[in-house]
């Protein structure tokens, strides 16, 4: 027995040994599964899986587009009817800018009926029988601010951003469900730049378009990415969930880099206004409150929102410096009447750059629409 418990522990010390050498022979850990990511976004059933999407998308474009004729009529003594708030758009969007959203449509209609141009208030606050008019070509309220922008462009955050939160949020999100972050963010199947719409076309503008770089090509890389760790099965979890972080990132910054590109063009026309006189005058003013108010409506938007990098004290800030504070009466107009404003304008570019650690070189690139 002694001898045959020896022999035993030989051949146990043999294989020990084996494995020993074979460990460092090899060292090697046995590869995981490998993610494929196709070239390009496929979606075979993607017309069925964005139903909703679709319809929140298509009643903003309704709403913008009665706000746009609103403003066509405006002055002309023509009656404009009131604009009704969609419901499924309504639906998604926060509820705090959903009651903004539909004060500002009454208040759209009234500057549209008002039998004035607009008064601009001087160094005053607007007299308490102003509603608004026409300041050029553009409709603005009785505070210089163009309400159209605040329904449409907030509401790319608000509604759109807000429903692909619902959407990433979701207890177990499916490949379809990365078809409805495609459509909400107002892109297609084949990301086709010239077909994008909503917000999408802002991340289009921001982009380069013939090198095809920039948020709009990052967010079809995420997607792209989201949906084939999806398909790949729960490995690639850690991918996914990187994918949808990086599309919801690249997707504010092209909001913010937008804000960058309308606070540019609005100091351009209030420079080049100071040069003109008469309609003219009034035209290029007019231009500037336009671009001026869109920067307004796309950072208010994103005020409330979770899952971002800028704060809400950030966006206050914003907001403070645009002097259209949360809740408060803006004071739009004060743009046209003090030159020292234009700094804010300056300073607001200076912090969103320093927010998302963008280049110099970015921010020059975000001056031009692509």
């Amino acid at each position: 027995m002694k001898a045959k418990y020896i022999s035993m522990l030989a051949i146990v010390a043999l294989a020990f040994t084996a494995c020993d050498d074979d460990d460092d022979e090899d060292n090697n850990t046995l590869p995981g599964p490998q993610l494929t990511i196709p070239a390009e976004y496929l979606a075979p059933n993607y017309a069925a899986n964005v139903v909703d999407e679709n319809t929140v998308l298509t009643e903003l474009a309704s709403m913008t587009t009665e706000a746009n004729a609103a403003e066509a009529n405006a002055q002309s003594g023509t009656t404009v009817a009131p604009i009704a708030y969609p419901t499924t758009l309504q639906a998604v969007t926060l509820p705090a800018y959903s009651d903004l959203v539909e004060d500002w449509l009454v208040e759209l209609v009234e500057a549209a009926n008002s039998p004035d141009d607009f008064q601009n208030p001087g160094n005053a606050e607007p007299a308490d029988d102003q509603e608004g008019g026409l300041l050029g070509t553009r409709l603005l309220d009785e505070y210089g601010l163009e309400l159209e922008q605040m329904v449409q462009k907030g509401s790319f955050g608000a509604a759109c951003y807000n429903h692909a939160l619902t959407v990433i949020n979701s207890d177990s999100i499916t490949a379809g469900d990365i078809d409805k972050l495609v459509e909400i963010h107002g892109a297609e199947i084949t990301f086709d730049a010239a077909a994008s719409t909503a917000a999408a076309t802002y991340s289009k503008r921001r982009s380069n378009i013939n090198a095809q770089t920039g948020f709009f090509y990052d967010i079809r890389t995420n997607v792209i990415t989201a949906k084939a760790a999806i398909e790949g099965g729960s490995a690639f979890n850690e991918i996914r969930d990187q994918a949808l972080t990086d599309y919801l990132l690249n997707w504010e910054k092209s909001n913010f880099a937008t804000v960058i590109y309308y606070c540019q063009a609005t100091k351009v026309f209030l420079q080049e206004a100071a040069a003109l006189t008469g309609e003219e005058k009034d035209a290029k003013l007019g231009d500037a409150m336009h671009a001026y108010s869109e920067g307004v409506g796309f950072t208010h938007g994103f005020k409330g929102l979770s899952q971002k990098m800028i704060t809400d004290a950030e966006i206050d800030q914003i907001l403070a410096d645009l002097l259209a504070r949360e809740n408060e009466n803006p004071e739009s107009y004060r743009f046209l009447n003090e030159v020292s404003l234009i700094a804010n304008l300056d300073k607001i570019q200076t912090d969103i750059q320093t927010i998302y650690g963008f280049s110099n070189e970015e921010v020059v690139s975000f001056y031009v629409n692509n």
